[in-house]
């Protein structure tokens, strides 16, 4: 199995570019990646499809 685990929050929004499709898990505020979802706003990655 090919590990997909990332050692550093910058290390894995280095991956995500404009126009990627990402999967959010969690329900409301219960569990949502808030760093993941900040970090995404302040790089401007933009044009995301969030599923």
């Amino acid at each position: 199995m090919i590990d997909k685990s990332q050692a550093s929050l910058v290390e894995a929004l280095s991956q995500i570019q404009n126009g990627s499709t990402i999967m959010i898990g969690g329900f409301g505020t219960a569990g949502q990646p808030a760093e993941l979802i900040d970090g995404l706003i302040e790089l401007g990655i933009k044009d995301l499809v969030i599923v």
